[in-house]
């Protein structure tokens, strides 16, 4: 049976369309709360914070629902199907999976955010890379390795797009859009699309990408197990730095913050507009499953190792504020959402199974 641990008995207030935004109880790792699940969390997490949601779906196909500011369930259901996508948008919450055994399409249920029922269902035209979706100013795209369709934001299925094979990954840089393209074990592909899908360049390179693709500061960063990639929007691909970007990379306006998977010299790097190095950390492993996040309200670097380090580094100095262990994470893909106000930052993790409402307010001033 599922159980909930709370490290404290918290005395706080919730205000309008918050998540976790309540007074400081923490205990001395900054966790407010924990949620324990029966096996590992694979897709999400995701959150909703005018119905202070968070979402999330472990191993067995279970999708839960936590209040963000208690971690109390407020509703769970096992649809029967893989889920592939959960996918909050600002008129409902859509959930999308497959059948193991009918067809190769999806389905696409929408859920009521206060029980969880299945209000409406109906199909889905292909079945989207698990825990990836761009958000654009049209919608919600999804993607699968060859194909991409758009959820408008009034929830409707606005088109499906065909799509060169082998998609593991996509950005976009204004109007247009840049598929991620394994061709191979070792061939990174950037295919250049316009805003109708049509094909226009593309451009390769020698590396086994990974899926770690980031658009800044007019160009596109790409990590492979060897290497980190840039690309103007050509796209042309050249080498950027020689170590491997496995995890998701960071950026503010002036910064780019960048997680080496290098064996045995796990690393943070962040990088100014030109290319040049502004600092560099060591971790105390590699950094290759946890997306590095950062923190504008506290102006903060979060990060998470492979063997469940946490780490807060102030973003303009890279100075460590905060080091603990809470867990490992060893799932590729997952989201490490905060609430409204940037005072949190909920991390799944995989052992123990867990879901942790961490405080970056807290970490941030250095405890």
């Amino acid at each position: 049976m599922n159980s909930l641990k709370k490290k404290h008995i918290f005395i706080g207030f919730f205000l309008l369309l918050t998540g976790c935004t309540i007074v400081d109880t923490v205990d001395e790792n900054g966790v407010l709360w924990e949620y324990y699940t029966p096996s590992p969390i694979t897709i999400g997490v995701e959150t909703m914070p005018a119905q202070n949601l968070v979402l999330f779906a472990d191993e067995s196909g279970t999708l839960y629902a936590l209040d963000a500011g208690s971690g109390l369930l407020r509703w769970k259901i096992t649809p029967p199907l893989t889920i592939t996508t959960i996918l909050p948008t600002d008129t409902g919450l859509y959930l999308i999976g497959y059948s193991n055994t009918g067809p190769q399409g999806s389905v696409l249920y929408t859920i009521d955010t206060l029980n969880g029922a299945i209000a409406s269902q109906k199909s889905f035209p292909i079945k989207p890379v698990p825990n990836r979706y761009l958000v654009t100013p049209e919608g919600r795209l999804l993607y699968s390795s060859s194909q991409a369709v758009l959820i408008s934001n009034t929830g409707a299925l606005s088109g499906t797009y065909s799509l060169l094979n082998g998609i593991i990954a996509i950005e976009r840089v204004g109007t247009e859009y840049y598929a991620l393209i394994r061709e191979s074990d070792n061939t990174t592909k950037v295919q250049k699309y316009n805003q109708n899908f049509n094909a226009i360049q593309s451009s390769t390179y020698g590396a086994n990408p990974t899926g770690s693709i980031i658009a800044w500061n007019t160009g596109l960063y790409i990590g492979t197990t060897t290497v980190l990639l840039r690309s103007d929007t050509t796209p042309a691909l050249s080498l950027f730095k020689s170590f491997p970007v496995k995890a998701g990379m960071a950026t503010t306006s002036l910064m780019l913050f960048v997680p080496s998977a290098e064996n045995f010299n796990g690393s943070i790097r962040a990088y100014d507009t030109f290319g040049n190095q502004q600092w560099f950390v060591s971790t105390y492993a590699p950094l290759s499953y946890a997306p590095l996040v950062y923190n504008s309200s506290y102006q903060v670097v979060f990060s998470l190792d492979d063997n469940g380090n946490i780490g807060v580094y102030d973003a303009s100095t890279g100075h460590l504020l905060f080091q603990r262990y809470l867990g490992a994470l060893q799932k590729t893909g997952l989201k490490l959402p905060m609430d409204l106000y940037q005072n949190y930052i909920f991390l799944p993790f995989s052992s123990p199974a867990k879901l942790v409402c961490f405080s970056l307010r807290y970490a941030s001033r250095g405890q």
